[in-house]
């Protein structure tokens, strides 16, 4: 069977949102209507608690995943995510592009002034002073990087693989100790820069036949494994590499595709799904050093499908998903001012802290994108609604 044309410009039918996977069983309106704008929002936020706990301890005697993996666990989900919006939600690229940037960049947008304003006004930075970051921008070369960076996201990975010399110069460093990460205005960011190649991409990665995609997934596997297990290991360039990570992506489409062929209603697996997986990512910082890049991915892709089409219905799922976002753009912000106002800092009132800013930000700007995504369907005519669901964002590794 000829595959059809990606994002079929002609009105859709009643009930139809399925232009990508014509070989799949329908979904009904019932089940569209209960799968765009939210996914995984428990797991997302414990997730982003995760990150969180990797820069200020909260549970000390729980051996809850480090942040870098909990990213890791994150891109799969993300994967399976833009699969998901890309089969019920769009007519067009140009849709799911104006969609995305809406759901990251203007609370994005925010966090970084918030940021700034901290350390020019009140030298409140995680891990460097204003005098530092004034000298480190005052080469050229590092200052049009972070004005680059900092305005598209993409690239801020880049500040994990370079170092600068003492006449200012950037070079690609051979240890992350003595890059110049400490100085980036939002040092979690570089995750989102992944995420944005990922999702410049996904439109046409999902137009490919399972087979192709699978190929190219066990490729992106070969190359994260010989980098893991061979000398290239310390090279810092490949610890945020998105051509090493895309198996993840890819992952998650091919996950999407298997959920699709799943009964839509749930069994008492999705429950023990869910609790397998919360309870791993609660102790995975236990596992095997050689495992850690693949063991909680892997069981979230496997997990993905079952508790996805459970907790889908849950209203307090999708504010759990929708909290994780700005939880993880705001958290470093608090727990400078934290760090930097309290003599003994505690991790809980940080914890809560962070919970009600990321609470205040999503009500701050979710009616405003809601309302601009009215207007955008009313003059681009789309037959679904647009998905508010923003990416979570994660950790830093040094």
């Amino acid at each position: 069977m000829a595959r059809p044309v990606l994002f079929d410009p002609r009105p859709a039918p009643a009930g139809a949102g399925r232009a990508l996977y014509p070989h799949v069983r329908p979904l009904t309106d019932r089940r569209i209507a209960t799968t765009t704008g939210q996914t995984m929002g428990f797991i997302r936020l414990l997730l982003a608690f995760a990150v969180f706990e990797s820069h200020f301890p909260v549970l000390e005697d729980v051996s809850i995943v480090d942040g870098h993996e909990a990213v890791l666990a994150f891109f799969a989900i993300s994967g399976f995510y833009m699969a998901l919006v890309l089969d019920t939600a769009y007519r067009s690229a140009r849709d799911f592009y104006a969609a995305r940037f809406l759901a990251i960049y203007p609370m994005y947008v925010f966090a970084l002034t918030i940021s700034v304003a901290l350390i020019i006004s009140l030298d409140v930075h995680p891990f460097t002073s204003a005098a530092e970051l004034r000298m480190f921008l005052s080469d050229p070369g590092a200052l049009l990087l972070t004005l680059c960076t900092s305005i598209t996201l993409v690239g801020q990975e880049l500040f994990f693989a370079l170092t600068q010399t003492a006449d200012g110069a950037l070079h690609l460093a051979s240890s992350s100790q003595h890059t110049i990460w400490r100085n980036a205005p939002m040092v979690q960011a570089w995750s989102l820069s992944l995420e944005v190649v990922f999702y410049a991409l996904a439109p046409f990665l999902v137009r490919l036949k399972t087979g192709t995609l699978l190929l190219l997934v066990m490729a992106g596997l070969a190359l994260k494994s010989s980098l893991y297990f061979s000398p290239a290991r310390d090279v810092v360039l490949f610890l945020r590499f998105f051509p090493a990570e895309f198996w993840l992506f890819g992952g998650g489409i091919l996950v999407y595709r298997a959920y699709t062929l799943l009964p839509e209603e749930g069994t008492a697996t999705d429950v023990f799904a869910f609790i397998l997986l919360a309870g791993l990512i609660l102790c995975a910082n236990d596992v095997h050093e050689s495992l850690e890049p693949f063991f909680l991915p892997l069981v979230t892709l496997v997990a993905l499908p079952f508790v996805f089409r459970t907790f889908r219905r849950f209203a307090l799922d999708r504010l759990a998903g929708k909290l994780s976002y700005p939880f993880y753009l705001l958290h470093f912000s608090v727990i400078a001012l934290f760090e930097n106002y309290e003599e003994e800092p505690t991790g809980w009132h940080m914890l809560v802290a962070t919970l009600v800013a990321a609470a205040c930000t999503h009500a701050l700007f979710a009616p405003g994108i809601e309302l601009v995504k009215t207007r955008f369907r009313a003059r681009r005519g789309s037959s679904l609604p647009l998905p508010a669901t923003a990416p979570l964002a994660f950790p830093v590794r040094q």
